[in-house]
């Protein structure tokens, strides 16, 4: 089965991930064009959790319990609640150190050097999950970041892609960091049923929720300390923010948060990382198709080689040839 997703569900969860990704990418392309209102994005980035948060407590009631047993459930998980606070603070620099990287970097090099997290991911996964990937997979996250970079050769070559300041290069690496460690962190907490408080039962739901509330801590701290609190309660910033195109990115963004926490709870981060991969790819070819985003011999030469990547992670390595020769006739290769 392709890439290990041998249920419906996993299917579902894999699939729906990449599609509200490629959807946001190119929401938030349009939202950045000349001809759009500019907002604050911090601001976005705020609503957006409390969006989360909301849906999440919705999941809650509707599948795991009214408010009694939430509040009960909250209470005793506390240590949990406070875990939470390590990953949504990591994730709260990753988008903030987004804006800053972006003033760096053309959001092509950008795009495509982000990739390179995909290998962070593997060694973390190994370390943390005591997990050995096996050859294929090794040489199919390769194969898959280059890729990725593969895409955009041309501008990595440019004065703008190869030669920002050594900061700069600190701050992108700082930025991946902060995603793996993130991502791998959540996997960790999700995976283990938190604190498992006796008599009661830790839910995805509840976890999403301690997330979501953390992040909006986190995040409005960021904007104080910013001082930008003033512009993003303006009127001209809501104005900005209460269009179809924003909403719709606060909507996907809310949708796609829900969706990583079952993602990391039924899939695992190396899966998520390729999932990144694969957006890439479809995102460039659906900007070609409805932005008119020029599709390049380096774009198809990457959309090839990220395919051939996943195939290849999914693929099981051959046995020895003394544990082969042992096997039923009917089960080899």
């Amino acid at each position: 089965m392709l890439l290990g997703l041998d249920t419906t569900l996993k299917q579902g969860i894999f699939m729906f991930y990449v599609g509200l990704w490629v959807s946001c990418h190119l929401l938030v392309y349009r939202s950045k064009q000349a001809d759009a209102p500019s907002y604050n994005a911090t601001s976005v980035v705020l609503l957006t959790e409390l969006a989360k948060l909301i849906m999440a407590v919705g999941l809650y009631f509707a599948n795991d319990g009214g408010p009694t047993v939430l509040w009960r459930s909250a209470v005793a998980s506390l240590p949990l609640l406070a875990k939470y606070s390590i990953p949504a603070l990591l994730y709260c620099v990753y988008n903030n150190l987004v804006y800053m990287n972006l003033a760096y970097f053309d959001p092509g090099t950008y795009n495509v050097l982000m990739q390179l997290r995909i290998i962070i991911t593997g060694i973390l996964y190994q370390a943390l999950f005591s997990k050995q990937l096996n050859r294929n997979q090794w040489v199919a996250i390769v194969l898959i970041a280059a890729g990725c970079m593969c895409k955009e050769a041309a501008k990595l070559s440019s004065v703008g892609g190869m030669n920002a300041n050594v900061g700069a290069w600190l701050s992108l690496l700082g930025q991946m960091i902060c995603s793996v460690l993130a991502g791998v962190y959540n996997e960790v907490l999700l995976k283990s049923d938190g604190a498992k408080p006796s008599g009661v039962k830790v839910t995805t739901n509840l976890q999403n929720a301690f997330m979501y509330l953390n992040s909006i801590l986190w995040n409005g701290a960021f904007l104080a300390a910013k001082g930008t609190l003033d512009e993003a309660l303006s009127p001209s910033n809501w104005n900005a923010i209460c269009t179809p195109i924003v909403l719709s990115v606060i909507g996907i963004m809310s949708s796609v948060g829900l969706v990583t926490g079952f993602f990391l709870k039924h899939l695992d981060s190396v899966l998520k990382a390729i999932a990144s991969a694969l957006e890439v790819v479809a995102t460039c070819l659906l900007s070609f198709a409805f932005f008119g985003v020029p599709l390049d011999f380096f774009t198809v030469v990457a959309a090839a080689m990220v395919g051939a990547g996943v195939a290849l992670y999914s693929r099981p390595v051959a046995p020895p040839r003394a544990e082969y020769e042992l096997l039923p006739a009917s089960t080899r290769c």
